[in-house]
Parts: C-alpha cells; sequence; structure tokens
C-alpha cells in the first residue's frame, strides 16, 4: 500500500484534477492507494477571508462565498455530466450551505473562536475529497469519500490541534484496513475528543498522509505538489538552486521547520518513526524523479559536500530578554518557555549567551505582540526591580538555515559561513547551531535575504560562483571590456567556475540593467533614457536596491563625481574597480575617505590601470612594500602619448610634426595640449607618492609643461599647431647637446625622497628609459634588493584593449576574493 498526498496547485482546475485522476489510475495497476487531498487551490484563504469578513461585520463575506460557490460548481461543470454532474453539484451546495450558516452566525455575534475558525477552514478539503472522489467514480475507479474527522484524533488546540497517536492509529486501522476501494481522505483537518473539528495548521495535509502511512504500515508516502522536488535552495530566490535527489529524514525536518514549504515539518515523524520513505513528486511533472526521503542514502549516492541545503523564513520577529539579574539564577528559561508552550506561541529560534545574560527569540510577527505581553506579565516583578531590562523586538528580519548531515565533523564549515557574508557586508544579528551539527541558523536583516542565499549557495559549491559588475561609462574602455567579458565568460565558467553577469550599465544620459545579466551583443541598442535613477547617485541607489551578492562596481569614466562616490560604494560593501585616476589622485581628504572606508569594510579597492594601463605597476609596487623591501626611487614614463613623441624626437624628426603624427594617430586628446601639459603622467606620480606613505597633493609635484607659456591662451587646436614649430629648433638643440655627453632626452618623472618632479631630462643611452620604442610605458624601482640592477616594469600603457584588460583583471582578483 501506498499513500498519495495531492496538493492544492495540483487539484486547481478541472484539467488538474484530471491528470491527477489518471497519475491514481496508472498507480493502481501496481499498488493499492489511499489518496489524501488538500483544498482546491486558494481554497483556504478564501475561507480565512469570509469568516474574518464576517467577524468585523463585513457583508463582503458573501460575496466571497459566492465565490468559493463558483469556483467549485464551474469545476464539477468541466469534470461531471448527466445525473452524476447533479449528485455532485447537490453535495457541493449541501456543503456550501453549512459553510454558509456557521459564517452567517459569525457575522451576527461578531465573534470567531479558534473552535469556530478550524470548522469553517476544514470545508475546503472536503469540498475537493467529494469532488475528486466522484471524478474517480466516474473513471470507473471504485473510490470513496472519507472524512479524517473520523479517522484522527487530536487535543483541543483547534487551530494547530495536537494528533492523540494511539488513538489515531486505532482509529485508521479499524476504518481502512477492513475497507475496499480507493478512499480519498480529506487532509488538514481532524476532530477533538468530543467530536469538534480541529485541523493540523497550514500544509498540515501532508502530516494527515504521514500519519495515515505510518498507521496502515505503508510502503511509500507519496508527496505530489507543483514542484519537482526538495531543492538545495528556493529556486524563486536562488536561480541555479538544484534538486535534491536523496536527503535524510532529520535533513528534510530541519529544512521544513526552517520554512521549505515542501513539506509541513510534522509529516516527517511518523514516516521516521515508522521507517517508511517519503517522496516528493510533481503532479505536472510525473516523469521526474523527485526526492526520497529516508533514514539512510543509497551506497551508490555519494555526497561530498557539507551543505545539502538552505531554507529560510523571510517575516521573522526577534524578542530579546536580558538583564543581569538573569545571571546564575534557575528557571528563568523554564519559565520563559513554559509560558510560551502554554500560551501556544511558536518558537522559530532560541540564542543564548554563555554569560546568561540574554535570551533572544524568534517568532513569526503575528505572535510578537501577544508573546511580549505575556512575558512582561510573567517576569514584571524582576523588570520592576531592574534585575531584568524591558523586552526588546525586533522586526523585519529573516531566519536562514544552512543544514547538512555532513556538516557534523566537518571543520571550518562556520569560517566559511561568516566569512562568506562578511564579505557581502550582511550582519549576522543571532546565530545558533544544535550539537548535531547539522543545522547552522542565523537571523539577518530581511533586506538581506536573497543575498545571503545565494552568496551561501555558492559559497558551498551548490552552484555556480557569480560576480554582478555594475559599470559606470559606455566609453572606449567599456565597449574593450564588454567585449573582452563576452569572449572570455564561456571559458571562465568552464575553467575557472565563474560566471561574470553584467547586471547594470550607465552613462550620463541612459542606463541599462538586468539581475539576470544583460545582453552582451545588443546592450549598445538595449540602454534606454535616464528617466529615474538620475546621475551617479541614482545609479549608486539602483545599486543599493538590487543588493546582489559580490557586487563590483566598475569605473571606466573620467569623473570626478564618480570618484567621490568610491567611500559610499565601499562602506555599503560594494567592491570597487576603477580606471578613473580622479579619486587616487584627487585631492587628500578624498583619498584618506576611501583609504578609510577601505579598512573599514569588507570590500575591495583595485585600480591597476590608474599607472600604466594594463601594466603590474601598483600591484608589483605593493609586493615590493608588503615582503619589507625598502625603495629609494621610482623613475619612469608614464605616458602613451608623450613616450611615442620622444622617441620619435630621438629618431630625427621635428616636434612639431611628431605632435601632428601623434594627433592623427589618436595617440593624444583632441586638444593634444591636454598631453602636453603633463597633466595625466602628474596624476600618475602622484598615485605613486601616496603609494610609498608620502602625504601629496597634485600641486606638490613639479611637472614641466612642453607647451611654451605664449601658447597656453585662448587659441584654437589648429592655430596652436601651426605655431608649434616654433619649438622644432629648442627640442633639436637639446638632443644635439644631449648626444655629444652620449645621452639623450626623455620626458620622464622621479619619485625620491617624498618628492614628485617631471619633466624633459638627460638620460644615458644606456638607460632602459632610452630604450623605449613607441608608445610604451616604463617604472624603474631602485630598491633594497634591486639596487645594482633596477626592477623594470615596461610595456603597453595606453589604449582601450589594454586598459580594458587591466581593469578585466582587476575584476578577477576581487572575483578571487569574493568567492
Amino acid at each position: 500500500m501506498k499513500i498519495y498526498k495531492f496538493g492544492g496547485t495540483s487539484l486547481g482546475s478541472a484539467s488538474r484534477i484530471k491528470k491527477v485522476a489518471d497519475i491514481i489510475a496508472g498507480a493502481l495497476h501496481q499498488d493499492e492507494l489511499v489518496i489524501v487531498v488538500s483544498a482546491i487551490h486558494r481554497v483556504t484563504d478564501l475561507l480565512f477571508e469570509s469568516a474574518t469578513q464576517a467577524c468585523s461585520g463585513d457583508s463582503g463575506y458573501r460575496s466571497t462565498l459566492n465565490e468559493l460557490d463558483h469556483l467549485h460548481i464551474s469545476i464539477a461543470d468541466e469534470l461531471f455530466s448527466g445525473s452524476l454532474l447533479d449528485d455532485v453539484t447537490a453535495s457541493i451546495r449541501a456543503e456550501l450551505s453549512e459553510l454558509n450558516d456557521i459564517v452567517q452566525g459569525v457575522f451576527l455575534l461578531r465573534e470567531l473562536s479558534e473552535k469556530s475558525l478550524a470548522f469553517v477552514l476544514g470545508f475546503g478539503e472536503r469540498l475537493s475529497a467529494r469532488m475528486v472522489s466522484s471524478y474517480l467514480q466516474e473513471r470507473d475507479i471504485a473510490a470513496f469519500y472519507l472524512d479524517a474527522r473520523e479517522l484522527i484524533v487530536t487535543d483541543t488546540n483547534y487551530a494547530d490541534a495536537r494528533v492523540d497517536t494511539h488513538a489515531s492509529g486505532q482509529q485508521i486501522r479499524k476504518r481502512l484496513l477492513s475497507l475496499e476501494g480507493v478512499p480519498v481522505v480529506t487532509g488538514f483537518i481532524a476532530a477533538a475528543p468530543d467530536g469538534s473539528s480541529t485541523t493540523l495548521g497550514r500544509g498540515g495535509s501532508d502530516y494527515t498522509a504521514s500519519i495515515l502511512g505510518a498507521a496502515l504500515d505503508a510502503l511509500e508516502i507519496w508527496i505530489w505538489t507543483d514542484v519537482d522536488g526538495f531543492f538545495s535552495a528556493d529556486p524563486k530566490r536562488v536561480r541555479d538552486a538544484r534538486i535534491l535527489p536523496y536527503i535524510s529524514y532529520s535533513e528534510a525536518m530541519e529544512l521544513s521547520h526552517a520554512g521549505a514549504r515542501v513539506l509541513h515539518p510534522l509529516a516527517v515523524q511518523p514516516a521516521m518513526k515508522a521507517g517508511i520513505p517519503l517522496l516528493i513528486k510533481n503532479s505536472f511533472n510525473p516523469a521526474a524523479k523527485g526526492t526520497r526521503i529516508e533514514g539512510v542514502t543509497p551506497l551508490d549516492f555519494n555526497r561530498t559536500l557539507p551543505v545539502t541545503g538552505l531554507s529560510s523564513i523571510n517575516k521573522v520577529v526577534l524578542l530579546n530578554m536580558s538583564g543581569s539579574g538573569m545571571v546564575g539564577v534557575p528557571g528563568i528559561a523554564s519559565r520563559l518557555f513554559t509560558c510560551l508552550a502554554r500560551h501556544r506561541i511558536n518558537i522559530i529560534f532560541i540564542s543564548q549567551a554563555s554569560s546568561e545574560q540574554s535570551i533572544t527569540l524568534a517568532i513569526t510577527p503575528s505572535q510578537a505582540a501577544k508573546a511580549k505581553k505575556i512575558l512582561e506579565e510573567v517576569f514584571r516583578v524582576e523588570i520592576e526591580a531592574r534585575q531584568i531590562d524591558p523586552l526588546v523586538t525586533r522586526r523585519n528580519l529573516a531566519m536562514i538555515a544552512v543544514v547538512g548531515n555532513n556538516m557534523s565533523g566537518h571543520p571550518g564549515v562556520s569560517a566559511q559561513l561568516f566569512e562568506t557574508l562578511g564579505k557581502n557586508g550582511i550582519n549576522v544579528i543571532a546565530v545558533a547551531q544544535g550539537a548535531n551539527e547539522m543545522n547552522i541558523s542565523l537571523v539577518i536583516d530581511a533586506h538581506d535575504e536573497d543575498k545571503a542565499l545565494n552568496c551561501i549557495h555558492e559559497s558551498f559549491f551548490l552552484s555556480q560562483r557569480k560576480v554582478h559588475l555594475f559599470i559606470a561609462g559606455t566609453g572606449t574602455i567599456a565597449k574593450s571590456l564588454i567585449g573582452q567579458i563576452s569572449a572570455h565568460r564561456l571559458n571562465l565558467q568552464q575553467d575557472n567556475d565563474l560566471d561574470v553577469v553584467v547586471c547594470g550599465m550607465a552613462n550620463t544620459r541612459q542606463i541599462l540593467f538586468d539581475n539576470n545579466g544583460i545582453d552582451l551583443q545588443n546592450w549598445e541598442s538595449a540602454l534606454l533614457p535616464r528617466d529615474e535613477y538620475q546621475g551617479i547617485e541614482g545609479y549608486l541607489q539602483l545599486i543599493r536596491e538590487k543588493n546582489l551578492h559580490n557586487t563590483i562596481f566598475v569605473d571606466c569614466t573620467a569623473s570626478a563625481m564618480v570618484a567621490e562616490m568610491y567611500p559610499d560604494l565601499l562602506l555599503a560593501n560594494i567592491s570597487v574597480v576603477t580606471a578613473n585616476k580622479l579619486g587616487m589622485a584627487g585631492s587628500w581628504p578624498l583619498y584618506r575617505r576611501i583609504r578609510d572606508a577601505q579598512r573599514r569594510s569588507n570590500a575591495r579597492f583595485l585600480y591597476e590601470t590608474n599607472v600604466g594601463a594594463g601594466l603590474p605597476i601598483i600591484n608589483t609596487l605593493n609586493d615590493l612594500k608588503n615582503s619589507g623591501d625598502k625603495i629609494f626611487s621610482i623613475e619612469g614614463v608614464l605616458s602613451g602619448t608623450l613616450s611615442f613623441i620622444f622617441n620619435e624626437l630621438r629618431k630625427g624628426g621635428r616636434f612639431s610634426e611628431i605632435v601632428r603624427r601623434a594627433k592623427v594617430a589618436g595617440y593624444t586628446e583632441p586638444d593634444p595640449r591636454d598631453d602636453l601639459s603633463g597633466a595625466d603622467f602628474a596624476r600618475k606620480f602622484l598615485i605613486l607618492g601616496r603609494e610609498l606613505g608620502f602625504t601629496l597633493e597634485y600641486s606638490d609635484v613639479v611637472c614641466e609643461s612642453l607647451v611654451p607659456e605664449e601658447y597656453r591662451g585662448e587659441m584654437s587646436v589648429t592655430e596652436f599647431l601651426d605655431r608649434l614649430s616654433g619649438v622644432d629648433g629648442w627640442y633639436a638643440k637639446l638632443i644635439e647637446d644631449a648626444a655629444r655627453e652620449e645621452m639623450t632626452i626623455a620626458y620622464a618623472g622621479e619619485i625620491r625622497d617624498g618628492k614628485a618632479t617631471i619633466g624633459v631630462k638627460k638620460v644615458p643611452l644606456a638607460s632602459p628609459i632610452a630604450g623605449l620604442s613607441g608608445s610604451e610605458n616604463m617604472v624603474v624601482y631602485t630598491t633594497e634588493r634591486y639596487r645594482a640592477t633596477p626592477l623594470v616594469v615596461r610595456g603597453p600603457g595606453a589604449g582601450g584593449e589594454v586598459t580594458a584588460g587591466g581593469v578585466f583583471a582587476d575584476i578577477l582578483r576581487v572575483a578571487s576574493y569574493l568567492v
């Protein structure tokens, strides 16, 4: 014999009931069945609504009852015809007439007791069981309706009754072992010893099925629902959640208790005691294997991961009782839990400090005010004597449970859990772990629930690791970066188990975002006008609202306003990768705010491309410092444009003509004076000086401009280039003079003894700087270890592709930290 239980969504329409009948008919070829049914989808909610409307004096309860009538009659019209339709319609109307009398009584008395409400709520199962049993008869299956109030005996806690297992077992065996045919049993409802209706709590039809299965020594208990089984997390919250083919009874209980709605928490207990497997199956996809729940998983199923799955309850209230008068006083906890149990307050979570000075409880919001009032009365004397502080409640919280049999004895699970939460800026408010080590429960802000579920899920390798990028700027660097991510994303997924997801892009006029990832092939045409989320502040607001785990902000702009937001981003635990120099080369107060925010947060801040595009200049400098080397000086050429100009000069070209060629080739800004001023070079050396620990402002960098004073006034670019030939002779003479000393000239910088200088300098022909070609950059580190032979970093120092490659490398460095 097997028990088949069908949930409300499986019975939500005539076509679904037909599908259920097909499943039953197919199974009857092999097994005897007992069928348990829930109310049709939405019916229990409508019943509760009608009763509460009536209690409050709202005559709208009649419309709600009419909706129930229409729903059931319309399904019956599709399932039946002829005399059977008349019979079924009559039975439905008889049930609804009784329901109407009860609810009208509630309306007249303006009173709704738990006993009355339990009776009202039970009509949903009574109606669905009559419908299903009649339709099975229509299909020539010997089925009959059976009210669970004749089978299951409970106490008189009507809304959430406790089952008398012994009495119920006797009743069930007495009624069912001697009957022939397929019983269709009402789930959820039962009866007190005096015969009055009780309920087993919302979702209690699963519990009904398990009670019947244990009493009848069934072979298996099949719970038919609308999902393919137990998932490693709620698939509506974690997109990569996967089906768990096997879980243990204890894992199922832990996950169900902590919010997994696939199975009622109490449903596992009777099956576990009787050693009967539970199967979670999808009535919409019967071919799916589902999840099998039993004591021991099959030998050929080797689970190596410590964590099996996650579940959460997204609305809990923390109630905290604390005070020095609790320390060492026996009976405090006993009084607390006894009084809450007496008033049927369900405690979801318990945490107590080892000092015994505080006890924290998580309860449902609907019971919070009642629980607080009860405890304040019980401990009134201690509170008035200030031995116990006034009770504190904290709302808008969520509880997450991390569950797995393999967690027991597996070192580092807690460390990994809290590390991944910390890196994502998720504050753990309370935590509890049982001695069996198979469940770590924690309470966090409800706003962070999805973020926490996803980052924990990835951290324990239950799904592919992800980072979510929000890019500022859509210019050359951003376009190159998108192209590189698109080209290498699949390789990163396959080789590194990492998915780089671009979720947002914005410039000053347009914006685009998608939690699941932007189409990297068509992003430019998908950009939309910025009707909302205006400015960088609006973009930051969007990023905070999305609150995605492992978020990285990527700045591909040259905007001072964007750079001003770095501290806010970091303090929000959003990592930053930037090619924009105006943060680290900005004012000293901004630089300090960025550094302070970086220290105070768990986010990363990487800016390798601020100096030398894709060259590893900052990383090399930090490696030298961190390894204890003493840096005497930094020299180098850090402008691709100026490097090209001086490299061409050394070949004998004229300065003005070389500048013209550089502009045509795209090496310079539209106005070459922006490059020839040396300002960009100076910002890079300012950053390096600050990296060495010097307190420098931009004005402290001594920078020689290559634009003569008389050419810096108001004039067009064309006029400037025409007049620039006036300096050709001066540069020719510099090169000639240097050559006589077996030297050459270069536009280079030096940082030494806390001072930074940049200008036209004579350098020996043997100098690494003299050997540069094209637009190459170079940095020379002279250190204690690299004194005789300085350390040289040389390579392309400009260009969209090179800079984007450096940004991409920084993104991957942050990703390796986050995930």
